[in-house]
């Protein structure tokens, strides 16, 4: 019975209350087919249509930048003003004449086409930030891809005049580097994060945190320098490990902040428990804390290391480059960056066929780092 009642009461026409009147639009309609065409050839003039003090407001703007362009003798002041006056008479007509409309049905059929409008505007806007990436991948890949063979992966660069040649030596010296920067990156950049996130309300914490911040934001190529006033000079010669230590020094904000942001999602009850059944605090955080926020630093590890395996800079003024192959951390020692920059400013087509090769192995590296730490993230659902 109730239910057979809450159909009837469900099939029966709504009412408003008594003494509730219904919502009216007051004023004369406007069309709006009038008032957007009327817009677009007469421009603020036509905005008296729909509205009166739009019209007065967009054509005082319009004499405004007319002026300013006469004064400042601009051709661009007027040209790119009065289409932006233009626009915004023509959006502010269109606004103004649909406020007139009385038909409630007509009114919501120009909502719902507005919001698929702008879901539209949104996805194309959504689509177009990807095109320059695709523009990169595939002239990158078309130009690399048929450079790549066994030879160019297992031999040093040929001398100037003869062709073939690989980058051994590059794929090597970058892979030393990165691995001595992470060596020195990640545990200290765990470590601060750790900290930051435990204490988060104490001094320390606060000019640290400032500190991570501002190191973030300073360009690589000041990192390099800084690094060879601090070891390249007093060494007396570049080395990889000075270019070592200026990708560590790189990495140290990624680390930092992943590792912090991702321990602080973690509930407290995790620590509480740990503690209350007596197991001191250093084994909690090594034991239970970083092992359930593994996930997250794992991932802002990976996004460091994608960060530096393609910086230039800071090894021009360090690791330097060598056209052998070294395994000699006190050496001057080639990188991918460092020879795709030295080949592609050379006038020998054979190193720009280098260039383009070593660019493709570099691009697919990174390309795959950040496709695994987007799984990952994705996978335990990590908040970078």
């Amino acid at each position: 019975m109730i239910a057979m009642e809450m159909i009837n009461q469900q099939s029966q026409p709504f009412s408003l209350p008594q003494g509730m009147q219904k919502f009216t639009i007051s004023g004369k309609e406007k069309s709006l087919l009038i008032a957007f065409l009327a817009t677009i050839i007469l421009g603020p003039v036509g905005l008296f249509y729909a509205s009166v003090t739009g019209g007065i407001v967009m054509t005082i703007i319009g004499a405004s930048v007319y002026l300013v362009s006469k004064l400042l003798i601009s051709a661009w002041v007027l040209k790119y003003g009065l289409i932006t006056v233009w626009i915004v008479s023509i959006i502010w007509s269109y606004n103004a004449a649909k406020k007139t409309i009385k038909d409630a049905n007509k009114r919501l059929v120009f909502r719902n086409a507005e919001s698929l409008l702008y879901k539209s505007l949104i996805l194309l806007l959504a689509f177009a930030i990807t095109i320059p990436l695709i523009i990169v991948l595939v002239y990158i890949i078309r130009q690399g891809v048929t450079q790549v063979n066994w030879r160019f992966l297992t031999h040093v660069p040929a001398p100037v005049g003869e062709t073939g040649g690989g980058i051994i030596n590059a794929l090597l010296g970058s892979f030393l580097m990165v691995a001595v920067a992470s060596v020195l990156a990640i545990p200290i950049g765990m470590m601060t994060g750790i900290y930051l996130s435990e204490n988060p309300n104490t001094r320390l914490a606060y000019y640290s945190g400032l500190c991570v911040d501002i190191l973030q934001g300073v360009p690589s190529i000041v990192v390099g320098i800084v690094i060879y006033f601090w070891l390249v000079k007093p060494l007396g010669t570049f080395s990889a490990l000075s270019g070592s230590v200026a990708l560590a020094i790189m990495m140290l904000p990624i680390v930092i902040r992943s590792t912090e942001q991702t321990l602080k999602m973690l509930p407290d009850s995790l620590k509480e428990a740990a503690l209350s059944l007596g197991v001191p605090y250093h084994r909690t955080i090594l034991k239970v804390i970083i092992p359930c926020g593994f996930a997250g630093i794992l991932s802002g590890i990976m996004l460091s290391i994608a960060r530096i395996i393609g910086e230039t800079a800071p090894l021009l003024f360090t690791a330097f480059g060598s056209p052998f192959i070294s395994a000699s951390l006190t050496k001057p020692m080639e990188s991918l960056p460092h020879l795709i920059f030295t080949y592609a400013t050379s006038p020998y087509d054979d190193w720009h066929n280098l260039a383009w090769g070593a660019s493709f192995i570099l691009l697919m590296f990174v390309l795959v780092l950040n496709i695994v730490t987007k799984v990952i993230t994705r996978k335990w659902k990590v908040q970078l």
